[in-house]
């Protein structure tokens, strides 16, 4: 049987669909030995890539996309700044960002100029579009906030891009929980603690009464690292509600039992209560 690309790539999808990673990796490179500069196959090999640990080989593919349609499609710039660091990555996350506006202000356009009646018809999905579009350079923004927090830290105009990119992050989704903890940790960076309570409560309020598994909810990862923030301003009894909700959706994570034993451990330490203080200790032994 012979294939054809567009065969390939409906078969690669049902196989990501599935998390057959391995071989949808195998029909991926059969893809693109057929032809070596399709974008759609280029830019789902890298991302197979990306699942299989094959970092290299997935920069490879995104920066080929890149170099053949630089002034269209903004996923493969978010990609390449995930596979970069430093200002290189906040270059490709700035593209995608570029690229992003853009497309919402094509929509923004189109919707305005089309009949009112066809209009009404459009508005909903539109404005779901809109709303997912907003999260997705929210999101990206936030990357980049991370990187001058972290790598990019002694760059002269570190805190300037790091108020620069939440002002705009707030501006498109203020609804984003992951913009308000980058907030508290840009906030508490400066030392303005009380600030930076203020925006991880904010954070918290978005989401933790939503029902497990709602999109809403931020990554496991990022709840690990609101932990960190909650613990560090002596936030105990969030962090502990926030630590059992983690441990509900998965126990077997270190980190996790870490942050418990940590947490409780300054609760006995910063406890005037001699009973208190022994019973918060025991607790952070048994977790640790």
């Amino acid at each position: 049987i012979s294939y054809n690309v567009s065969d390939l790539l409906m078969k690669i999808s049902s196989l990501i669909d599935t998390c057959d990673y391995q071989l949808a990796f195998q029909f991926a490179k059969k893809a693109l030995s057929l032809e070596n500069d399709n974008l759609q196959v280029l830019e789902i090999l890298g991302m197979i890539e990306i699942e299989l640990e094959m970092f290299d080989e997935a920069r490879e593919h995104f920066s080929k996309a890149i170099s053949i349609n630089p002034n269209d499609g903004y996923s493969k710039y978010m990609y390449m700044g995930q596979l970069s660091s430093g200002l290189e990555a906040i270059s490709h996350f700035q593209n995608g960002v570029n690229l992003m506006i853009s497309e919402y202000d094509d929509s923004t356009t189109k919707s305005s100029s089309t009949s009112s009646l066809l209009q009404d018809l459009q508005d909903l999905d539109g404005s779901n579009k809109k709303i997912q579009l907003n999260r997705k350079i929210s999101n990206a923004l936030c990357s980049m906030i991370e990187i001058y927090l972290t790598d990019c830290c002694f760059e002269e105009d570190a805190e300037q891009k790091c108020e620069e990119y939440l002002n705009k992050a707030l501006e498109l989704d203020s609804l984003n929980p992951e913009v308000y903890q980058l907030l508290a940790s840009v906030r508490l960076s400066q030392q303005r603690n009380d600030d930076a309570k203020i925006a991880l409560e904010k954070s918290l309020d978005l989401w933790i009464n939503l029902d497990p598994g709602h999109p809403s909810i931020p990554s496991y990862e990022s709840r690990i690292s609101l932990v960190k923030l909650l613990i560090e301003l002596s936030q105990y009894t969030q962090a502990l509600s926030v630590l059992e909700l983690l441990q509900k959706e998965n126990d077997e994570i270190l980190d996790l039992w870490y942050l418990y034993g940590w947490c409780y451990f300054l609760m006995g330490q910063d406890s005037q209560n001699e009973q208190d203080h022994l019973t918060h200790w025991e607790d952070a032994r048994d977790c640790l």
